[in-house]
């Protein structure tokens, strides 16, 4: 048998370790499919894709059609539900006609619930009412002139904020009240002639649940009178 020399032994044997120290590195490694430090670059009008596990589209962000012009490409965001139905976007479906993009959440059906607008600012959808202008004279607001609390105004509504804002003209005799209930109970404080009331509470209801407001009012004394105008009645948020 030949003599195999004593160098090219240490070599293989050199070798060997190597390969441990690459497998072993190799296995200590975080995996593909993580990234802990740094970001991931999609550029040059390429995009992430994410698929439910038939094939359609979960996720696109970079590239959306249309795109803008031949020579541009639109940038955005689209995310659908896992039955396919549009979710929510930021493009723009007329890039000539309309540039900016606005933000859109659809429900499952594809009616726009919400939306910013495009044109000018602020919010497009949904239309958000304004109190209705009120009397500008005392005299053809509600008024009473018991001494006990007295329902002068009284509606619904349904919760969609965390907190309701308030805020009610009161003009009559000096140290009359009047506050707000919700539900039959008393909410934040008492407003009176001059200063009216104004507050911002919390409402213990959940959100969806349906309401009654009520504005009630009273005075000090026998004989004096009060009067007020609800102005305004907002959800808002914390």
């Amino acid at each position: 048998m030949a003599t195999i020399p004593t160098d090219l032994l240490d070599r293989i044997r050199d070798i060997e370790r190597r390969i441990r120290d690459l497998m072993g590195s190799a296995n200590s490694s975080p995996p593909m499919n993580q990234v802990n430090d740094g970001d991931v670059v999609v550029g040059d009008g390429g995009r992430l894709r994410v698929r439910t596990s038939d094939g359609e589209d979960l996720l696109l962000v970079g590239r959306i059609l249309p795109d803008r012009s031949p020579t541009q490409t639109q940038q955005g965001l689209q995310l659908r539900r896992d039955d396919g139905s549009l979710a929510l976007a930021v493009s723009t479906e007329y890039p000539e006609g309309l540039p900016v993009q606005p933000l859109r959440v659809y429900d499952h059906r594809g009616n726009i619930v919400f939306a910013t607008d495009s044109t000018r600012r602020g919010l497009a959808r949904p239309y958000v009412p304004y109190p209705l202008p009120a009397p500008a004279d005392p005299a053809a607001w509600r008024s009473t002139g018991a001494t006990d609390w007295t329902t002068l105004y009284s509606g619904p509504g349904f919760v969609q904020h965390p907190k309701v804002y308030c805020r009610v003209a009161v003009s009559g005799s000096a140290d009359s009240s009047v506050r707000l209930l919700v539900d039959g109970v008393p909410l934040g404080p008492e407003g009176g002639p001059g200063a009216g009331l104004t507050l911002t509470e919390a409402l213990a209801a959940d959100f969806g649940d349906p309401v009654t407001f009520e504005v009630q009012a009273k005075v000090a004394r026998s004989g004096d009178t009060v009067a007020c105008q609800p102005l305004a009645l907002y959800g808002v948020q914390s």
